[in-house]
């Protein structure tokens, strides 16, 4: 029996030393080797400051109790408190946003490839999912009130509507300084350079003038005068 014990032991620390030698998770996209480093940028974060020079400044941000404007198509707006904005933020794995929504307003489809997400209702009413990737891509969704928690598991598609003719609001954290964010619609019908037609008729089983209207609100034109209404 010890013997067992023993083998177990060290099958346990053996996979264990696997996973600590894995590499971290990245926090941008994509990271090309170059041979340059004049022409480089520093990957899984940013360059640190002398720790000797750093301030309360560097750990705080402020705001994030006023409502942010929803006049825009979707009716939602996003106001992010990641590193961008807190720079004492790099290298510790959190970060955080405060969505506002108008009444009937949606934060659309997307996912954060970097981060699970947890979000409190802080004011309203959401109907809130997220797609699973396997099981049938089952939809599992639930309705939140003030207080309400509730988690997107990281990189499924995920959506929040207010679903009421009051206005609502929430906050949520990120598992990830930049969790980064891919928008379904406007990532499929909106890339720069586009998607071919052929390509999207196929993956949608669509003809021709669905793809226009799908790609219509993305178009530049289309882009800057939603850009005007934010």
């Amino acid at each position: 029996m010890a013997s067992h014990i023993l083998v177990a032991a060290l099958t346990f620390l053996a996979l264990a030393s696997l996973v600590l030698a894995s590499d971290p998770s990245p926090v941008q996209d994509f990271c090309v080797g170059i041979d340059d480093p004049n022409r480089a940028v520093f990957v899984n974060g940013r360059f640190c400051k002398d720790p000797a020079l750093a301030t309360g400044d560097d750990f705080y941000l402020s705001g994030l109790h006023r409502p942010g404007n929803t006049s825009n198509l979707q009716g939602s707006v996003v106001t992010p408190a990641n590193v961008v904005q807190i720079p004492g933020l790099n290298t510790l794995g959190i970060s955080m946003v405060r969505i506002d929504f108008r009444p009937f307003g949606l934060n659309p489809p997307h996912t954060h490839p970097r981060a699970t997400e947890i979000l409190v209702v802080l004011e309203g009413t959401l109907y809130v999912g997220f797609v699973t990737s396997s099981s049938g891509n089952r939809l599992i969704t639930k309705v939140l009130t003030q207080g309400d928690v509730f988690v997107f598991p990281e990189g499924l598609i995920h959506f929040q509507y207010n679903n009421a003719s009051t206005t609502a609001a929430a906050l949520a954290g990120m598992s990830s300084q930049n969790s980064g964010v891919i928008m379904v619609p406007s990532t499929i019908f909106g890339a720069n350079p586009s998607i071919s037609d052929e390509i999207l008729r196929h993956a949608f089983q669509a003809d021709q003038s669905v793809i226009d209207i799908l790609r219509a609100p993305y178009r530049p034109a289309a882009t800057a005068a939603r850009t005007d209404d934010l």
